[in-house]
C-alpha cells in the first residue's frame, strides 16, 4: 500500500514520486455488473393453488378483460335491439382510448385488436350496420397470424411465475445434484414457454445448469426467430406420426394443450409421453379450463360450433385419468382463477412406496449433537455403497424455526446426498408414513417437502429484474435524488403562498424547506407563474446583472432564445434597451420570437450550425456583440466565443463543456474579454446573501415589466413521465411545470388544502438520525460498507459488535475517519460505538441492547456476524459445525427474544443470509442450516406483525469473507459488486416479504454463458469491438486463458494450446455463443495441422550446393531451382511424385552478395556443369525460380527441357510491386501459407506496427516461433526471411526494368529465345469455376508471354502451355498430382 496525502487547501494529492494538482473531488460512477440481476422472494406455496397469480397481475388482466368485454358489448348492441341483457362493465371511453393508443406495439393485446377490427367491419363508411357475413369475417380474421389468440394476455401463462415457475422449481429441486437437464416442449400455439422455463432451470442453482431444450411445434414458421436460434425446433405432423419424431429421453416434458391435438388417441399419446420421460422425470401440462367473458362474446360473433367450458373440463379430466393409468402421479395442481390450469405429473416406477427403515429416519432439531454424527455416517455409508436407492429421511417436527431447508439444500450437493429427502412439518403433528398426507409425501418421492395446515408445498421464488443508475456530481454525496430544486406552494404553519429553492427532491407533494430559501409569492403571480421565475431569472440576474454588468445600449447574443432562460433573458434585455440577437432551433420558435417579443427576423438565426457567427459579424460590421449568453456546445461554443466584441463578456450557463474541460484559446483575452462561468446552483448554497439579494431584486421588479412569468406547459403530477419525455423532444417553448395539486382561490389557507393526488411511488430507505442501529459483525468488509451507506441515508448513531473490538489498522482508520468527518460537516456528525459483548449468550445480548439504548431509542438490528467453516460433512468436526451455526443463530434469536420482551417495534430487523441456503452449496451445510433458522425467525416476526427480513446474498466480490476467494471464471458463479448490493438493499428493505434473495446469474445457453464471462473478463462490449481482433490482442489474462482451454477440452473435446486460445477472434466467440461449436473445432484442427506442417520444415540455410529431394534412383535427374524462400519445403511433395531423381539446387550463404539475375543464372549453369558435365539438363522453376530458368534458357545453357510453374503472370508489373509493403506481404503469403487466415491477419497487424522492413521481418519470425513453439526448427529463420526479402526486391526490380526497356530490346530478347536449345512447358494453375477451358488458355497464354517477355511468334514447337484446375495460392496434394503427371509426360517425350 502506497501512502498518500491530500491537501484540499492547495487542492493537491501527494504520494512518493507523484503529485496531482488542481484536484476536483467528484463521485466516481461505479462499474455495474453486466450479468442479469435477480431479486427473489421465498415464501410457502401449497401444491394445490387455485389462485396462482399475483394480485397485481390479476388486476391488470381483469381490467383488460373488462375493456375487451365493453368493446364486445358495443358490437353486440349494434346488432341486438334488445339490450336489456347487456352487461355494464363500468369501463369509460377514456380507458378504452388509453388501451387503444399505440395498440400495434402491444403484442399481448390480440383479443382487443380482434374486437377493434370487428367493430370497424360491423359498420360501413356512413356508420350504417353491415348486413350478414360477419360470422365469416370473424372466422377469417382469426386465421391470420397477427390475430392468433394464443399470444393474447389471457394465454401468456409462461409469464405468470406463480403458475408455471412454482412447478418448474419442483422439477429443478429434484434434479439436484445433476448439472444438466433435458427438456421437450410440445406446443402447437405461438405462445412458446421455452425462454422462461429455460431461464428458470438454468439459474435454479448457484452454478448454472446446462439445459438441453427441444421444442415440437405445428409449424416452425410460427416460431419467433430468436427462439429458433436459441433452441432446437422441429415440426410435428400429427397426420404422419402419433408423437414427435427424433426425441431423446427427457427429464421434463412441457405440454401446452391445443385443440389441434384433441383428435389424437389420449391413451396412445400419454403412453408415448410416459416412454419418452426418464425415471422420476416430470410432465407439466397446461390447459384452459374456462373461457372469459370476451372470449365467449367472440364465439358468439363467430356463430359456429365452438368449444365450451364443459368440453374444456372434460379434456382435463380425461387427460389426468389417462395419465394416471399409464403410470404418472399427480404432484401439483395450479389454476390462475382466470382460465388456465397447470398440472405437474411425475413418472414413478412403483405405485406402492416402501416405508423407510427407522434407522434411515433422522429427527432434525436445535440439538445438533443429536443428529450431526448420524447424518455424517449415513453420507459416508451412501458414498461407499454400490446401492444408492436407500433413502434417508430428515424430519423437522419440533418448531417452525427449524433450519432443515437450508441444511438439505446443501447436503444434497455432497457425495451421497442425492438419496436424502426432507420433511418439514410446520404443523408439529406426529409423522407416520402409513397415514396421509405423509404417505403421499413418501409416494411422490420429492426431495423437499413442507407441510403446513395439512397441505404440502415448497418455497416459491418470485423473480424481478433490477436496473439502477448512479447519480453524478458532488450533491450525490448528500442525496440520491438530484432533480427538482425549485417549488411553489403553501407554508404549512401560516398558509401563505411561498416559492423557493432546495438542494433537490422538489418534485414532491411536500417539501421540508429551509427558512432562508423561501419567499412570499407576489400577489399578481400564480404558483404556476412563480415556478417559471425562480431558476431562470436567478441565473440571469446573477449572470447578466451581477457578473456581466449589462448596460443600456449593449448588444447581446442570446442562444436558445425560445426556451425558459432565453425568454427571460429577452425580457430583461428589452428592459435595458439592449440590441438583441437570438438563435433558435426551429422555424416555429423563430416565428414565436417575432410575434411574442417583436424581434426582427434578420436578428434571429439557427442554433443548429455556426452560420450565426458570420451573420452577426456582418450586421455589426465586424465588431461583434458586447455580451454572449451561451448554452451551446462544441464548435457552436467556439463560434459564439468569436462573436464577442473587444472588452465584451462571454457568459457561459451550459454545463457540458465545463465538465468536459473544454479548451479555449487564450489569445482573445488580449482583447479584454471576460469569460464568466455561471453556476447559480452552486452559488445558492455557498453565498448566504445570494438568495436574499435575488428575492429582493425579484420583488422590486415583479410589477415593472423586468420580470414576467414565462410561457409554460403544465403537466399533472400523474403525468410526470410524460412531462420528462416531452422535455427531451425539444419542442417546448418556455418552461415545463409539474403541477402537484390545484391552487386554492384564497391567499392564505391554513386548513383545507387541496389534496394531493394519489400517485404510484417508489418507497426509499430512510434511517432516523435520532435512533440507534445495531450492526453485528459491523467491522467486517460488508459491515463497513453498510455503515457508510446507512450514514448516507440518515443514520447517525451506530453500535457495531466485535468480540475482539477494533483489531486492524483499517478498521481503526474507518472508525476514526467517520468520526472526523462529522467535525467538518456537522450534518454528518455521528456516534459510533464498538461493543465487545458476547451476544451468543442472552446476558451478552442484553448488555448490547443496554449499551445501544444509552445513545437513544433503538431503530433497527442488522445481523451480519458469521464464522465460516466450509467443509464436506464427511470431513467436518462437530465443534466447527456448531461454531458456524451458533455465530448466526444465537445472536439473532437472542435479539429477537429481547426485542419482543421489551415490546420494541423496530423499523428494521434484518439478517444477511446467503444464497447457499436457498440454492444449496456443497460443504456449507452448517451455514445453510443456520441461515435457514434465521429466515424462519423473520417469517415468524412478519406473521406477528413485527419487522423481519432475511436477505440471501449471492457471492460478493469487493468485500467480505469470499472477496479474495478465487472462483473459476467459467464456473458461471458471478461475484456481485458491493455497490450493486447496496443499491438493491434500498429496494429490499421496503419489501413486505420476509425472505428475499439477490444474486447475479447468467442466462442463456452454456455457450452464451461462457462467452459472457469472456466479455466480462476482457472488459469489452462485443457490439463495438472489431470482430477480427483476437483474445490475445485485447489482453486476455493467462489464468483465464488456461480456464478457457481446459473448459473447451473438458466440455467440447476441443484441444487447443494457450497460444491457440489467444488466436481466437471476437467473431469466433460470437459464433460459438450462437451455438456454432464446430467452427471453433475446425479452427483448432487447422491450427494443429498447420503446426505439424511447419514443425516438419527445417528453416536452415543449406551449406551444400545441392540436395536430393526424392527417393528416385534411376533415370535422368530433374533439377529444381530454389523458390522464393530459398528452401524446398514447399516443393517436396511435388518432388516425391516425380518418376525420376529430383535434385534441388540450393541457395547458399555465399550467394547473398549476388546483385543480379545474370550472376545468379550463371552460378546455376556452372553448378549444373559441375554436377553433370554432359549437359541436356531438365530444370524446374517455381515463382522467382521461373525467372532464373528463363534466364538460363536465354544464355544458351545446355538445357534439354524446362518446366515453369507460373505465378508471376498474376502480378502486375508496376512500381507498387517493388514497395516494401508489397514484398513483405509476399513473404507472409509464402512463408505462412498454411496458417489459418485469422493467424495470418494477426501477423499482418503486428508487423504493420514495426517501423522498417528488418524489424518487420524479425517480427514475422518471432510470430512463427511463438505459434509453432519449440518443435519449430528455426535456426536460420530470420536470415531466410531477410534473404527472401532481398531476393524478392532484386527480382521485382529486374522485371520492372525489363518492362520499361522491353520495347527497345524486344527484338534482341526475341532472338535469344529463338536461339534457345531446350523446350519449355509453362504450367498455369487456375480455378476454372464456370469458365470454359478454351477461353482460359487463350487469355492466359498472352498474359504469360508478357510476364516473361516472350516473343509473340517463333517459339512454335519449343513453347508449350498447360492450364491445370487448381488454387494457385494453396497448392493441394491433388494439384501436385496433376502437375507431376503433366511434368512427367512432358519430360519423358523425346
Amino acid at each position: 500500500m502506497v501512502p498518500f496525502y491530500v491537501d484540499m487547501t492547495s487542492r493537491m494529492i501527494v504520494a512518493p514520486g507523484i503529485e496531482v494538482e488542481d484536484l476536483m473531488a467528484l463521485p466516481i460512477p461505479r462499474k455495474v455488473n453486466a450479468q442479469d440481476l435477480k431479486l427473489e422472494s421465498y415464501e410457502y406455496i401449497t401444491n394445490e393453488d387455485y389462485n396462482a397469480i399475483e394480485e397485481s397481475d390479476k388486476k391488470k388482466v381483469m381490467e383488460y378483460l373488462k375493456v375487451c368485454s365493453t368493446v364486445a358489448n358495443k358490437i353486440k348492441n349494434n346488432f341486438d335491439s334488445d339490450r336489456s341483457e347487456s352487461k355494464n362493465f363500468e369501463i369509460n371511453d377514456d380507458l378504452i382510448h388509453e388501451y387503444n393508443k399505440d395498440i400495434d406495439t402491444k403484442e399481448d393485446h390480440v383479443l382487443l385488436k380482434v374486437f377493434n377490427e370487428i367493430s370497424k367491419k360491423s359498420v360501413d363508411q356512413n356508420q350504417n350496420l353491415v348486413d350478414g357475413k360477419l360470422n365469416d369475417f370473424v372466422s377469417d380474421l382469426l386465421q391470420k397470424p397477427e390475430y392468433d389468440l394464443s399470444l393474447d394476455m389471457i394465454n401468456r401463462v409462461s409469464k405468470n411465475e406463480r403458475l408455471i415457475r412454482t412447478l418448474v422449481d419442483i422439477v429443478s429441486e429434484n434434479n439436484v445434484p445433476k448439472k444438466e437437464i433435458k427438456v421437450l416442449e410440445i406446443n402447437f400455439n405461438k405462445n412458446i414457454f421455452a425462454e422462461e422455463i429455460d431461464n428458470h432451470l438454468a439459474s435454479a442453482a448457484i452454478y448454472p445448469i446446462d439445459v438441453d431444450y427441444n421444442i415440437a411445434v405445428k409449424s416452425t414458421s410460427n416460431v419467433k426467430e430468436d427462439v429458433r436460434k436459441s433452441f432446437k425446433v422441429t415440426e410435428w405432423d400429427v397426420e404422419k406420426s402419433s408423437f414427435p419424431v427424433d426425441v431423446t429421453l427427457a427429464n421434463l416434458v412441457v405440454f401446452n394443450d391445443s385443440q389441434d391435438l384433441w383428435d389424437l388417441s389420449l391413451a396412445d399419446f400419454l403412453q408415448e409421453l410416459y416412454d419418452c420421460i426418464s425415471s422420476k422425470g416430470f410432465l407439466i401440462s397446461v390447459f384452459r379450463y374456462r373461457l372469459t367473458e370476451p372470449e365467449l362474446a367472440l364465439n358468439a360473433l363467430k356463430g359456429k360450433n365452438n368449444v365450451n367450458e364443459r368440453d374444456l373440463i372434460k379434456r382435463i379430466n380425461d387427460f389426468a385419468k389417462e395419465a394416471e393409468s399409464v403410470g404418472f402421479s399427480v404432484i401439483s395442481s395450479k389454476s390462475d382463477s382466470i382460465g388456465t390450469t397447470a398440472l405437474l405429473f411425475r413418472k414413478i416406477a412403483t405405485k406402492e412406496p416402501e416405508l423407510p427403515d427407522d434407522k434411515n429416519v433422522i429427527e432434525i432439531n436445535d440439538k445438533t449433537e443429536q443428529w450431526f454424527e448420524t447424518i455424517k455416517q449415513k453420507l459416508l455409508d451412501q458414498k461407499e455403497s454400490e446401492r444408492n436407492d436407500e433413502e434417508i429421511w430428515l424430519i423437522a417436527n419440533d418448531s417452525s424455526k427449524n433450519g432443515i431447508v437450508g441444511l438439505i439444500n446443501c447436503l444434497r450437493l455432497e457425495p451421497g446426498g442425492e438419496t436424502i429427502r426432507c420433511l418439514f412439518n410446520c404443523d408439529n403433528t406426529p409423522v407416520n408414513f402409513k397415514d396421509k398426507p405423509f404417505y403421499n409425501v413418501l409416494a411422490n418421492d420429492l426431495a423437499v417437502n413442507v407441510l403446513k395446515d395439512g397441505h404440502a408445498g415448497l418455497n416459491f421464488k418470485d423473480v424481478m429484474f433490477a436496473t439502477g443508475r448512479i447519480a453524478s456530481g458532488p450533491l450525490s454525496l448528500f442525496t440520491d435524488c438530484l432533480i427538482g430544486i425549485e417549488f411553489a406552494g403553501r407554508r404549512r404553519d401560516t398558509g401563505e403562498r411561498v416559492c423557493g429553492f432546495d438542494m433537490s427532491r422538489c418534485f414532491a407533494t411536500s417539501v421540508d424547506a429551509m427558512e432562508q430559501c423561501i419567499t412570499t409569492i407576489p400577489d399578481n403571480w400564480s404558483m404556476d407563474d412563480a415556478v417559471t421565475i425562480l431558476c431562470t431569472y436567478s441565473t440571469l440576474w446573477y449572470g447578466l446583472i451581477e457578473r456581466a454588468h449589462i448596460r443600456k445600449g449593449d448588444s447581446i447574443l442570446i442562444h436558445s432564445a425560445a426556451g425558459g432562460i432565453g425568454q427571460a433573458a429577452i425580457t430583461i434585455c428589452q428592459n435595458y434597451d439592449m440590441d438583441i440577437f437570438a438563435t433558435v432551433g426551429t422555424e416555429d420558435k423563430k416565428k414565436f420570437l417575432m410575434t411574442e417579443y417583436n424581434i426582427p427576423e434578420n436578428r434571429i438565426f439557427s442554433s443548429r450550425d455556426i452560420q450565426f457567427k458570420f451573420r452577426i459579424k456582418a450586421l455589426t460590421k465586424g465588431k461583434g456583440v458586447d455580451v454572449v449568453l451561451n448554452s451551446l456546445t462544441g464548435d457552436k461554443l467556439e463560434a459564439s466565443y468569436e462573436c464577442v466584441a473587444d472588452c465584451g463578456r462571454f457568459v457561459e450557463i451550459g454545463k457540458y463543456d465545463l465538465q468536459m474541460n473544454k479548451q479555449l484559446g487564450m489569445f482573445s483575452f488580449l482583447r479584454d474579454i471576460s469569460f464568466i462561468g455561471v453556476s447559480a446552483d452552486r452559488k445558492l448554497f455557498m453565498d448566504k446573501d445570494f438568495i436574499d439579494r435575488f428575492f429582493d431584486w425579484m420583488h422590486k421588479n415583479c410589477n415593472n415589466g423586468m420580470i414576467k412569468p414565462l410561457n409554460k406547459n403544465i403537466f399533472k403530477a400523474e403525468e410526470a413521465e410524460k412531462a420528462f419525455r416531452y422535455m427531451t423532444t425539444g419542442k417546448h417553448m418556455g418552461k415545463i411545470v409539474l403541477k402537484m395539486r390545484e391552487e386554492e382561490n384564497m391567499k392564505i389557507v391554513v386548513n383545507g388544502y387541496t389534496p394531493a393526488p394519489t400517485l404510484k411511488t417508489t418507497t426509499k430507505t430512510y434511517f432516523n438520525a435520532n435512533k440507534v442501529y445495531i450492526i453485528t459483525g459491523g467491522l467486517g468488509g460488508f459491515g463497513i460498507e453498510l455503515l457508510h451507506w446507512m450514514l448516507h441515508l440518515g443514520a447517525r448513531k451506530f453500535v457495531l459488535t466485535s468480540r475482539k473490538g477494533v483489531k486492524t489498522a483499517y478498521q481503526k482508520y474507518i472508525v476514526d475517519r467517520l468520526k472526523s468527518f462529522g467535525v467538518n460537516l456537522q450534518m454528518f456528525r455521528s456516534d459510533i460505538v464498538v461493543s465487545t459483548h458476547n451476544s451468543n449468550t442472552i446476558e451478552g445480548a442484553k448488555g448490547l441492547m443496554a449499551e445501544a439504548s444509552k445513545l437513544g431509542p433503538i431503530g433497527g438490528v442488522f445481523h451480519l456476524a458469521l464464522v465460516l467453516n466450509d467443509c464436506l460433512l464427511e470431513n467436518q468436526t462437530f465443534d466447527k459445525f456448531q461454531e458456524t451455526i451458533d455465530s448466526k443463530t444465537k445472536i439473532f434469536e437472542n435479539l429477537d427474544k429481547i426485542t419482543r420482551e421489551s415490546k420494541l417495534n423496530l423499523d428494521y430487523f434484518v439478517v444477511f443470509s446467503s444464497v447457499t441456503c436457498g440454492k444449496g452449496n456443497a460443504g456449507q451445510a452448517n451455514y445453510g442450516y443456520a441461515n435457514s433458522v434465521c429466515e424462519r425467525v423473520c417469517e415468524l416476526r412478519k406473521k406477528d406483525g413485527l419487522n423481519g427480513l432475511a436477505i440471501q446474498w449471492g457471492p460478493v466480490g469487493d468485500v467480505g469473507v469470499i472477496a479474495d476467494t478465487e472462483m473459476s471464471a467459467l464456473s458461471g458463479i458471478v461475484k456481485q459488486r458491493i455497490n450493486s448490493c447496496l443499491d438493491t438493499l434500498d429496494k429490499l428493505l421496503q419489501s413486505q416479504k420476509p425472505v428475499r434473495a439477490k444474486r447475479l446469474t447468467q442466462s442463456g445457453t452454456k455457450e452464451s454463458r461462457i462467452v459472457s464471462q469472456i466479455w466480462c473478463a476482457l472488459g469489452i462490449d462485443p457490439k463495438t469491438t472489431p470482430d477480427h481482433l483476437t483474445l490475445g490482442e485485447i489482453g486476455m489474462e493467462s489464468m483465464f486463458a488456461v480456464e478457457l482451454q481446459q473448459g473447451l477440452e473438458r466440455d467440447y473435446d476441443i484441444k487447443v494450446s494457450l497460444t491457440d486460445i489467444k488466436n481466437v477472434t471476437i467473431r469466433m466467440m460470437k459464433d460459438f455463443e450462437n451455438g456454432k461449436i464446430d467452427e471453433l473445432r475446425v479452427f483448432a484442427d487447422d491450427l494443429k495441422s498447420c503446426r505439424n506442417k511447419l514443425s516438419k520444415i527445417k528453416f536452415i540455410i543449406p551449406t551444400d550446393a545441392f540436395t536430393k529431394l526424392n527417393s528416385g534412383k534411376t533415370g535422368k535427374p530433374i533439377y529444381f531451382l530454389p523458390p522464393l524462400e530459398g528452401i524446398f519445403a514447399s516443393l517436396e511433395a511435388l518432388a516425391e511424385k516425380m518418376d525420376r531423381p529430383v535434385i534441388g539446387l540450393n541457395w547458399i550463404k555465399d550467394m547473398e552478395n549476388m546483385g543480379s539475375l545474370k550472376e545468379i543464372s550463371k552460378y546455376y549453369i556452372d553448378l549444373l556443369k559441375a554436377i553433370h558435365p554432359k549437359g541436356d539438363y531438365d530444370i524446374v522453376g517455381h515463382f522467382y525460380g521461373a525467372l532464373i530458368a528463363m534466364q538460363m534458357l536465354k544464355k544458351k545453357a545446355p538445357i534439354g527441357k524446362a518446366v515453369i510453374i507460373d505465378m508471376l503472370s498474376d502480378i502486375k508489373i508496376d512500381e507498387d510491386m517493388m514497395s516494401d509493403d508489397y514484398l513483405l506481404e509476399l513473404i507472409i503469403t509464402f512463408i505462412a501459407k498454411d496458417l489459418p487466415k485469422v493467424v495470418k491477419d494477426k501477423i499482418r497487424r503486428d508487423v504493420a506496427l514495426k517501423p522498417d522492413p528488418n524489424s518487420k521481418l524479425i517480427k514475422i519470425s518471432d510470430e512463427l516461433k511463438d505459434f509453432v513453439g519449440k518443435s519449430l526448427v528455426s535456426r536460420d529463420l530470420e536470415d531466410i526471411l531477410i534473404n527472401s526479402f532481398k531476393r524478392a526486391k532484386l527480382f521485382s526490380t529486374y522485371r520492372f526494368n525489363m518492362k520499361n526497356k522491353f520495347k527497345k530490346i524486344k527484338i534482341e530478347i526475341g532472338r535469344k529465345y529463338l536461339e534457345m536449345n531446350g523446350k519449355l512447358l509453362i504450367i498455369k494453375l487456375f480455378e476454372f469455376g464456370n469458365t470454359k477451358v478454351s477461353e482460359v488458355d487463350q487469355d492466359m497464354s498472352e498474359r504469360i508471354k508478357n510476364a516473361y517477355f516472350l516473343p509473340e511468334k517463333g517459339l512454335e514447337g519449343k513453347l508449350n502451355f498447360e492450364t491445370i484446375d487448381a488454387n494457385p495460392e494453396s497448392i493441394s496434394l491433388n494439384a501436385f498430382e496433376k502437375i507431376s503427371f503433366s511434368m512427367n509426360e512432358f519430360l519423358s517425350k523425346k
